[in-house]
C-alpha cells in the first residue's frame, strides 16, 4: 500500500468537512422543536419521546424499521436521505440528511454533554495487539494514581475492579457510538479521567467513535484480515488510517517496524502532525527496545528514547510484546506522564486474559491460550512458544478458523502453522453459519496429510495434551478470552482455558490415564 493513498486521505479533510455539516444540522433539527428523552439506531429499543436514527447497515436497512419505531412512540425520526424517500403516513417530526451515521454520534455526544471534553482518551487501532495495548495503558495508568477504564474486545474494565461489563449484546470490539458515549457519560460521572478504547476497522468505517474526543492514537500493525467486510486490504488499512485524521489528537503512536506504518508515519510527518514512532527493529525510531531477552518467566530489554534510556524486566514473553510495551510507554509519556514513572508502571503488567495465557494445573504440562486468529498473530505467538520449547521438545497447535470472515487467511493460516508446529491439530473455531468441515479443508488444502482434523474442539484439546510430554508446548489458538462457540445463529457455553485446566486436573488426580508423550 503506497503513502498517496493515505495522503489523499488526509487532503480529502474529511473530519473537517464533518464537524461543518454538523453544525448546519444542530440548527436544523432544532427547528423542529422536538423533545428528546432518549436515543437509539434499534427500533425495538424505542420508547415513547426517544429520537430514532435510520441509515443503511452492512446487513440490513436500518430504514425500514421507520414505521416500527414510529408505532413506538418516537419522538422525531433523523433519516439517511440517499436511496430513500419519506413515507408521509408517518406523522412524526423528521429531517433526512447525508452522513447520518456520523451525525448520529456527535449528536449523542451532545445528548451525553460531551462527556470526553473532561477526559483523556486513547484510541488503539491495528490488526493485533490493540486488546493488550488498551489494557496494558488503563493498567500502567491505574498504578500511577490515575483513575482509568478500557473498552474493547474483554468489554468494559474499570481499573482495580475485577468485574467487567459487556456493552452490548452484539459482538463488537467497538461499541456503537450511542452506547460509547453513554459509557463515556457513565465513567464521567464515577471521575474516570483516562479511557483506553479498541479502535477497530469496522468502528472507523462506520463513524463509532464519530463525536469522540481522541487525544492520543495509536497505531499497531496492519496484516492479512477482514478483508471480507472491506473488500481489499487497501481498503483495510485506509479505514484504520481514518483515526489518525481526527483534529482532536495531540499526537500519535505509530509502530514503524510494520510497513504501513511507516508509510503512515511518513505521511503524519509531511502534515506536520506530531508523532512518536517505536520499534524494535529500527534505531531511528523515537523509542526503541534493545538487548532483548526472554525466558519461560518473562522478558528483559533496554528502551531507548530522547527522554533517556531505561532497562525494564517484566513478567511478559514474546517478541511482539516487547513491541506492545514500547506502545504503551509512547503512548503514556504522549499524554504527559514522565518516562521514567511510564517505564516504571509497565514493569508490573502481565498478560491479559486469554494472550498467552498459561494454563495453572498441578499436571506438569506447559498449555498456553490465546486469542491469534490472524496468519500474522498466529506467526507472532508460535514464533515465541517455539523460542520457549527446549531439547527434544515439540510444539503442538490446536487452531480453526472462523466462519462467515475472511476466507483468504485460512490456508495462509495452515502454512504459518505448519511452519512452527511438530503436531497441527484443526478443530472449529466459531463457524457460524458455515459448514466446519469446508472450513477445515481450506485450512489444509494442499497439506491435509500433515494435519489432524479433529472438528470436536473439546476432543482436540484433550487430544493435544493427550499427546504432550513435559518437554513439550501446547498452544490453543483462536478464542483465547472467549466463552463460546457460535455455530448457526447460537452460542454455546465453551472456554478454551477451563476445558485445558479440567482436563489437566482430572489427568492430576488420576481420574484419567495419561499414556505420556506419544510420537505420531
Amino acid at each position: 500500500m503506497s503513502a498517496f493513498s493515505i495522503g489523499h486521505l488526509f487532503e480529502a479533510g474529511s473530519a473537517d468537512l464533518l464537524r461543518d455539516h454538523y453544525d448546519d444540522f444542530k440548527e436544523n433539527f432544532k427547528a423542529l422543536g422536538v423533545e428528546v428523552r432518549n436515543i437509539s439506531d434499534d427500533s425495538r429499543l424505542i420508547k415513547s419521546g426517544d429520537l430514532f436514527f435510520a441509515y443503511p447497515g452492512f446487513k440490513q436497512d436500518g430504514r425500514i424499521h421507520i414505521a416500527e419505531a414510529v408505532k413506538r412512540g418516537c419522538s422525531g425520526v433523523v433519516w439517511e436521505v440517499d436511496g430513500w424517500l419519506w413515507n408521509s403516513e408517518h406523522a412524526v417530526p423528521n429531517i433526512g440528511v447525508k452522513n447520518a451515521r456520523s451525525l448520529m454520534g456527535k449528536f449523542a455526544a451532545d445528548f451525553y454533554d460531551d462527556p470526553t471534553s473532561n477526559q483523556t482518551v486513547f484510541a488503539v487501532t491495528g490488526t493485533n495487539g490493540k486488546t493488550t495495548c488498551v489494557n496494558w495503558i488503563a493498567e500502567s495508568l491505574h498504578a500511577l494514581g490515575q483513575n482509568s477504564a478500557s473498552i474493547g474486545t474483554l468489554g468494559l474494565k474499570i481499573s482495580g475492579q475485577k468485574s467487567t461489563v459487556n456493552f452490548n449484546i452484539v459482538e463488537q470490539t467497538t461499541p456503537d457510538a450511542i452506547t460509547l458515549q453513554r459509557i463515556f457519560r457513565e465513567l464521567n460521572d464515577i471521575d474516570v479521567n483516562h479511557l483506553a478504547i479498541e479502535a477497530s476497522s469496522h468502528a472507523l468505517s462506520q463513524n463509532r467513535l464519530d463525536g469522540t474526543k481522541v487525544n492520543i492514537a495509536l497505531f499497531t500493525n496492519l496484516t492479512q484480515e477482514h478483508t471480507d467486510y472491506h473488500g481489499s486490504l487497501e481498503s483495510y488499512g485506509l479505514a484504520k488510517a481514518r483515526l489518525f485524521v481526527l483534529d482532536t489528537l495531540s499526537h500519535s503512536v505509530i509502530n514503524i517496524d510494520d510497513k504501513f506504518g511507516a508509510d503512515l508515519a511518513a505521511v503524519l510527518k509531511r502534515y506536520n502532525k506530531r508523532i512518536v514512532t517505536y520499534s524494535v527493529n529500527n534505531t531511528k525510531a523515537t523509542v526503541y527496545a534493545r538487548s532483548i531477552k526472554s525466558t519461560s518467566y518473562g522478558s528483559k530489554f533496554t528502551v531507548d528514547s530522547p527522554w533517556g534510556s531505561r532497562s525494564i524486566e517484566v513478567q511478559v514473553i514474546g517478541g511482539f510484546n516487547i513491541s506492545n510495551l514500547l506502545a504503551v510507554v509512547s503512548s503514556l509519556v504522549c499524554s504527559g506522564i514522565s518516562f521514567e514513572k511510564a517505564c516504571g508502571a509497565i514493569s508490573g503488567l502481565t498478560h491479559p486474559q486469554g494472550r498467552l495465557q498459561k494454563v495453572r494445573s498441578l499436571f506438569s504440562r506447559s498449555v498456553y491460550v490465546d486469542y491469534a486468529h490472524t496468519p500474522d498473530a498466529l506467526k507472532s505467538v508460535l514464533a515465541t512458544l517455539k523460542g520457549l520449547v527446549q531439547f527434544d521438545g515439540r510444539l503442538i497447535t490446536v487452531f480453526g478458523a472462523g466462519g462467515d470472515r475472511d476466507k483468504n487467511k485460512r490456508p495462509m493460516m495452515g502454512n504459518v502453522v505448519l511452519d512452527y508446529s511438530d503436531i497441527a491439530i484443526v478443530t472449529s473455531d466459531n463457524p457460524r453459519y458455515e459448514d466446519p468441515l469446508k472450513i477445515s479443508e481450506a485450512i489444509v488444502v494442499g497439506n491435509k496429510n500433515r494435519f489432524m482434523i479433529d472438528l470436536d474442539r473439546r476432543s482436540a484439546i484433550r487430544r493435544a495434551i493427550d499427546l504432550s510430554g513435559e518437554a513439550d508446548i501446547v498452544l490453543i489458538a483462536g478464542k483465547g478470552h472467549e466463552k463460546y462457540q457460535e455455530v448457526a445463529g447460537k452460542r454455546f457455553s465453551f472456554d478454551d482455558y477451563l476445558e485445558a485446566e479440567s482436563y489437566l486436573n482430572d489427568m492430576y488426580s488420576g481420574s484419567i490415564k495419561h499414556e505420556g508423550c506419544l510420537n505420531v
